[in-house]
């Protein structure tokens, strides 16, 4: 069954591939004509569309300045990393492979070692998560997780400009196929789960070091 794309998932689709190119960072304003033109839509919607992203806090809006994409929040962090852990661990867990599954993600996971820019490493992290959650049946937790890793998504870009704790991911990748493929994903959700919340101390220590 083909699904749908909303204005409003156009709309989140194109921030984060703007996020990932390095053309939109915390606290910039949002071009409603940009995205219209880019979307082929009049502008209006395009308001209405960031409207809905607003109240998901997606997106914030200042009265007479427009959209933009909100500050970086310490505190939200603490709050959001958590949530999205223990989602997709629900999601691995209930979840099962095929071998094409695992090759996929095998291949994914040799991509991500060749990588040396942080776009590139976080459009396999993206892909690889995606694979993972593939075959979870339930739509509305896939996209409330969706709309949660959007929140987060730049903090996950600066960490994965450090080397060191992009490996620390990779490796997490690679003991999550090895849990897989021997048949437990109980193991393999409790990985992701871990993965997620390791990268809380990082976060927070990185941008209280910038905001200090």
């Amino acid at each position: 069954m083909v699904q749908k794309i909303t204005l409003r998932d156009q709309v989140k689709n194109f921030l984060q591939d703007q996020m990932i190119n390095g053309e939109l960072s915390f606290g910039e304003r949002i071009s409603l004509p940009v995205l219209a033109k880019k979307l082929n839509v009049s502008v209006t919607p395009i308001r209405e569309a960031l409207t809905q992203l607003q109240h998901a806090d997606i997106v914030e809006a200042i009265p007479n300045r427009g959209f933009f994409l909100p500050q970086p929040n310490i505190e939200k962090v603490s709050e959001l990393y958590p949530i999205i852990a223990n989602l997709e661990y629900l999601g691995v867990s209930e979840s099962s492979y095929n071998k094409k599954d695992i090759d996929t993600l095998e291949k994914l996971f040799e991509k991500e070692n060749s990588y040396n820019n942080p776009v590139d490493r976080i459009q396999s992290d993206i892909k690889f998560h995606q694979i993972l959650l593939k075959n979870y049946k339930n739509d509305s937790l896939k996209n409330i997780l969706y709309d949660l890793k959007l929140r987060v998504f730049i903090y996950e870009f600066y960490y994965m400009k450090d080397a060191n704790l992009a490996k620390v991911s990779s490796d997490y990748h690679k003991n999550v196929i090895a849990s897989i493929k021997n048949g437990n994903t109980l193991k393999a959700a409790e990985l992701i789960k871990e993965s997620w919340l390791t990268s809380i101390p990082f976060i927070q220590g990185y941008f209280k070091q910038k905001t200090s």
